[in-house]
């Protein structure tokens, strides 16, 4: 299951054409997006999703807290699926969507309370082999911004167990790969040309310029 894992995006979509001009000269079938695609501008999920048409890929997707509350529904317009609260079978895994993120200093669109997050994961179907897909990392986890301040979600920290694997983005200084169980990858930043490929061999965090 070749994928492509991207994060904050950031309205920066010709670091994204690059990274999917890669992606289709690998073979990579599948995009798992963690949120940020916009830089605050829901119309620009519409040039998202035009591109994810162009290259044909299979994506899924959850918002960023500075994707507006209403570019949701633009999704729908689009051939990305979103799978904010939601759980959906993909080849040998069962994938599970958080958008958003717990509360900034910076007091971003997409915000939630910790009683939101639970509301959110009381949606999950679990199935035997689980993958979170979410814009927030667990807290204490690949989550330390420049100012050494941990800032991930302390919800998904508590129900970080039940996933085997963790794909996240929102903090664009803490980019690598948590080995332990679950295994928590942070892409990076795209709109600096970072990604990670996901396939047989394992997870490789990628750069590429522009």
């Amino acid at each position: 299951m070749q994928s492509l894992i991207i994060a904050d995006i950031h309205s920066s979509f010709t670091p994204l054409e690059r990274v999917f001009e890669y992606a289709e000269r690998s073979g990579v079938k599948f995009c798992f997006v963690c949120g940020d695609i916009t830089h605050f501008r829901s119309e620009d999920i519409f040039r998202f999703g035009k591109i994810i048409e162009k290259y044909r890929l299979e994506c899924y997707v959850v918002h960023g807290n500075c994707d507006p509350p209403d570019s949701l529904k633009m999704f729908r317009e689009t051939d990305v699926e979103l799978i904010h609260c939601r759980s959906v079978e993909i080849g040998d895994y069962t994938f599970h969507g958080i958008g958003g993120s717990n509360f900034t200093p910076f007091d971003t669109p997409s915000e939630y309370s910790e009683d939101e997050f639970r509301l959110f994961i009381s949606r999950f179907n679990y199935g035997e082999r689980n993958i979170l897909v979410s814009h927030c990392p667990p807290h204490g986890i690949l989550d330390r911004t420049y100012s050494g301040m941990h800032a991930g979600c302390r919800v998904l920290r508590e129900i970080m167990k039940n996933f085997d694997y963790i794909f996240c983005g929102h903090i664009h200084e803490a980019r690598g790969i948590e080995t332990s169980k679950p295994v928590v990858v942070n892409p990076g930043a795209l709109l600096s040309g970072n990604f990670a490929i996901w396939g047989s061999s394992g997870i490789e965090l990628m750069r590429i310029q522009f």
